[in-house]
């Protein structure tokens, strides 16, 4: 099969597009061939060997996400058809587990105790090809786009575990999204607003800050422009703060954040590019009574409520730019950049 295949750590010039053996499946395992496949921010960190993972067997593919259909299925498998239009979930786990509490189980799969994931520890979706566990599909709704569904599951799967999940949020709450031009970011703004928010987005520029109002944010910031995110948000709010912040930057960005909330303010975060060692003045944290949660990824059933939305049209990638999986250098070079808006996704 074609796949784009690193063999050792670097930028993207790692990255080369060349023939490699297509994955043989066990049983219990299906084969994708992959249409779609998108990136995140994520790929940068493991391509580099910087994710914080154990150094990968070499030759690896990367690639948390993508869409396509299966191709094959092994003897073991009843649930899943040659043809099915699926997509392979990221956060591999095994359904059950001989631990005590299981957390699969309990359907907090993507925080399984015996972790594996999709271009990690295994090989991912920078390919035709890709092998998966037939407990690690998710299914396709009729009529979803192969590449709307490749620009879904990281973004929209965890800004709905994010902003409904666990920060619980209700018609008419103030909430502030960070990073509104990221694939998260983006993602957020829709799901908010899908919640009956008004919503105060911020970004680093003017151009994604005005893409953000278009998506439905209500009032923005330029947070290179603004002295400080708490200060400005204070001002939106007549010294009140905001119900709730979906943050995914760290650092300042987190302090300040923290700093804007109101009394008995939610914050739900998932990433810390910024700053992943942050100091909190945590007298100021219980007087307020914040509520601070997190996500990694999001289980099977967010993925599967999101993908139905998107189906229905209430929720709406948005796709910066595409390439095809053979220009995987030029793609990792725009997500590096971050000048862009939204996901990018590769056509297989």
């Amino acid at each position: 099969m074609k796949a784009v295949v690193i063999h050792r750590h670097g930028g993207p010039e790692e990255l080369v597009y060349e023939d490699i053996e297509t994955p043989e499946i066990g049983p219990n395992d299906v084969l994708i061939n992959l249409k779609a496949v998108g990136l995140n921010h994520f790929d940068l960190d493991v391509c580099g060997g910087i994710s914080g993972y154990l150094s990968l067997d070499m030759p690896h593919i990367l690639g948390c996400e993508g869409a396509g259909e299966i191709a094959e299925v092994g003897s073991a498998v009843e649930a899943f058809r040659v043809g099915d239009r699926v997509m392979p979930f990221l956060t591999t786990s095994s359904g059950q587990c001989r631990h005590r509490i299981c957390n699969c189980a309990l359907g907090m799969d993507n925080i399984c105790l015996d972790f594996d994931k999709l271009g990690v520890t295994r090989w991912g979706t920078y390919a035709e090809y890709v092998k998966v566990s037939q407990h690690n599909v998710i299914r396709m709704p009729d009529g979803l786009s192969y590449f709307d569904a490749a620009a879904t599951q990281v973004a929209y799967a965890t800004a709905w575990e994010l902003v409904i999940n666990k920060a619980l949020v209700r018609q008419g709450e103030d909430v502030l999204i960070n990073a509104a031009g990221s694939g998260v970011g983006s993602a957020a703004i829709q799901v908010a607003r899908l919640a009956g928010a008004r919503i105060i987005a911020t970004a680093g520029s003017d151009e994604k800050l005005e893409r953000a109002r278009q998506l439905g944010a209500d009032e923005v910031i330029n947070y290179n422009k603004t002295g400080d995110i708490a200060e400005a948000v204070m001002a939106m709010t007549g010294g009140r703060g905001v119900d709730v912040c979906i943050e995914m930057v760290g650092g300042r960005i987190l302090q300040q954040s923290l700093a804007a909330l109101c009394l008995n303010g939610r914050l739900s975060t998932c990433g810390a590019h910024a700053g992943e060692k942050v100091e909190l003045d945590m007298i100021d944290f219980f007087r307020k009574q914040i509520t601070m949660t997190s996500c990694h990824f999001a289980p099977k059933s967010t993925n599967t409520e999101v993908l139905n939305l998107v189906g229905q049209g209430k929720l709406r990638p948005v796709i910066a730019k595409s390439f095809p999986l053979a220009d995987m250098r030029a793609a990792h070079e725009l997500l590096a950049s971050r000048e862009f808006y939204g996901k990018i996704v590769l056509n297989v």
